[in-house]
């Protein structure tokens, strides 16, 4: 399922997508990092998605543009969201920082679903899906978002944009028309 790399004869898969994460070492001499994160979808077993889980064994961080791969010893970590701040002091849970860090209401993330659906060809994101649009912010790449999640209309107080079409994705695509999707809506006529 998505992504699979084959190292040493052995196949790893993309296991877990993480909004927040933390790396907490280890207490005893020379042992791998710990991962702890919310898991926004968690693709071998989706009862874990939105759980705070933890990875153990790290092996190797990479960075990949605006997100990062954490290697396990048997798959592969996308890490989307910032990176959390250990706090200073001794016997902290890093499940309750992470904890404390995520979002109130659960909702289905627009970041995943780009990172997902992203063109691997895409010279503005680099395949990712997503870019950084600001310091701590990522943004639907709009050169391969495939507006698949509707599109809704301008009004109130969006002024000169009012009676445009904006993508429901967030990657910023704004029509003057209605889109192809939308033009079988009936017409009406005073």
């Amino acid at each position: 399922m998505g992504i699979q790399i084959c190292r040493d004869e052995m196949t790893k898969q993309l296991n877990g997508i993480f909004r927040t994460w933390m790396r907490v070492r280890q207490a005893r001499h020379g042992a791998l990092p710990v991962i702890w994160g919310d898991c926004i979808v968690h693709l071998s077993h989706p009862e874990f998605s939105g759980n705070v889980l933890h990875t153990s064994g790290i092996i190797q961080i990479t960075e990949h543009g605006s997100f990062k791969i954490a290697e396990t010893r048997n798959s592969y970590y996308a890490l989307l969201g910032p990176e959390i701040e250990m706090p200073a002091g001794k016997g902290i849970d890093p499940e309750a920082v992470v904890l404390a860090h995520r979002r109130p209401e659960p909702r289905q993330d627009a970041l995943v679903s780009a990172a997902m659906n992203a063109d691997r060809q895409c010279v503005k994101c680099g395949g990712t899906g997503v870019h950084a649009c600001g310091e701590r912010q990522l943004c639907v790449c709009d050169a391969c978002c495939r507006h698949n999640q509707g599109w809704w209309q301008l009004e109130g107080g969006y002024g000169a944009d009012n009676g445009r079409w904006a993508c429901k994705a967030g990657c910023g695509v704004i029509l003057d028309a209605p889109p192809a999707a939308l033009q079988f809506l009936p017409r009406t006529s005073l």
